[in-house]
């Protein structure tokens, strides 16, 4: 390596020596202390190499053998050097542009919000200015832990403000609090589910039903009262000609407030056989890679799946080069997972514990969140032969009253 080195840095010329005395040309040469490397003897005359510095000594020689000596190849940092001292202009350009890119990328260029759907973008970025987050301001002296704090203490909507740095661009995100909705005026609050109610308490509106009592879902449970006022005029229908006849229009309501628990029950059946013959994955896995030119694929390795069955899984890989300019070429990701097929035998025990937490998985997804569960119930049905069924029934505690939609 340092032999390599040591070449590269003195440089070699690879010349040619055509003539009838080559080896009187050749004596002279090692006379003069001249070193040649790699000689070899052609039709044409002689090869060989030497270094820069000697180059100038095999003139002599030449002259006196009259052997014409040309100049094949040139190899080193002397002749590189040369090649790019004639090309001052471009050198001094590329050394311009690494310095200025050296000297942007350390600044601020690009703000962005993210994650903002009720704040202002405009108002973030304002008070990010005040707080010494601007344009072409030195990123590296920026304290984005503490703007970030101090913004989310600023912003009374914020839940969480964090800002990441990607590059030259600084990414403001946002996470906003989620306030309850409040429910429209003249609301009635029905039942979620059906079930049984235990418990209720009417802040306003009428109640429209009492403890004990089963509901079924969307059945009003606390209806909205009439607010009291002055009757507006009365407005004579124009299907009636009789005004004793004419009705008046309803009262300004407001919404019923409240709530109402009850137990509520809940069940899923599932059925398993005992005998299954089905696809799954092994665990092997063969990738592929290749490139994508807009919608070409052309792909590098393993174009098509090495095993019989397989589920196929493509990912992309674009590559970011600057701010939000991508490149046009992608890499493709190809994952080959294999499948078998699967002979499975189950006992009654184990086709029957299998059931039971299928059921009680989408039990659970029926589940109101919040709910307070009583008691759980499994129960074996009857079944065609070679098959388990269960059912579960979970029993809750829960609010049932919802406002219902307009």
């Amino acid at each position: 390596m340092f032999d390599r080195l040591r070449t590269f840095w003195q440089g070699r010329v690879f010349f040619i020596a055509r003539g009838e005395q080559l080896p009187h040309f050749l004596n002279y040469v090692l006379q003069e202390g001249v070193a040649l490397y790699h000689t070899q003897r052609s039709e044409r005359g002689m090869r060989a190499q030497v270094r820069l510095d000697d180059f100038r000594r095999l003139k002599r020689a030449a002259r006196r053998t009259h052997t014409r000596v040309h100049i094949i190849a040139k190899y080193g940092w002397p002749f590189v050097a040369a090649r790019w001292w004639r090309r001052k202009g471009l050198i001094a350009g590329i050394a311009v542009i690494a310095v200025g890119l050296t000297v942007l990328s350390q600044l601020v260029l690009v703000i962005s919000v993210t994650g903002n759907r009720t704040v202002e973008t405009s108002e973030i970025i304002q008070r990010a200015e005040k707080l010494g987050l601007r344009t072409w301001t030195y990123s590296k002296g920026l304290d984005l832990n503490k703007i970030a704090k101090t913004l989310q203490e600023e912003l009374p909507d914020a839940a969480w403000v964090g800002l990441e740095r990607n590059g030259t661009e600084i990414v403001i995100k946002i996470s906003e609090k989620i306030r309850p909705s409040i429910p429209k005026e003249a609301g009635n609050l029905v039942a979620s589910h059906a079930g049984l109610v235990k418990e209720i308490m009417v802040i306003q509106g009428v109640p429209q039903v009492h403890e004990g009592e089963l509901v079924r879902a969307g059945q009003v449970l606390i209806a909205k009262a009439p607010t009291l006022g002055v009757p507006t005029t009365p407005i004579v229908s124009k299907a009636e000609p009789n005004p004793a006849k004419s009705t008046t229009p309803d009262l300004p309501a407001s919404a019923a407030k409240g709530f109402v628990r009850g137990r509520v029950w809940y069940s899923a059946e599932q059925q398993m056989p005992l005998v299954e013959d089905k696809n799954q994955e092994s665990g092997r896995v063969a990738k592929g890679w290749g490139i994508k030119f807009g919608s070409r694929v052309i792909m590098v390795t393993m174009q098509n799946s090495p095993f019989e069955q397989a589920h196929r899984e493509v990912l992309s890989h674009s590559i970011r080069v600057w701010r939000n300019w991508r490149f046009p070429v992608e890499v493709i990701q190809v994952n080959y997972k294999e499948l078998q097929n699967v002979h499975i035998q189950r006992s009654v025990s184990e086709a029957r514990q299998l059931a039971e937490e299928t059921a009680r998985s989408e039990v659970m997804k029926k589940i109101s969140p919040g709910a307070q569960i009583i008691e759980e119930t499994v129960k074996v049905l009857p079944s065609n032969p070679g098959v388990e069924r269960v059912r579960v029934e979970v029993e809750t505690y829960e609010d049932l009253a919802v406002y219902a939609n307009p």
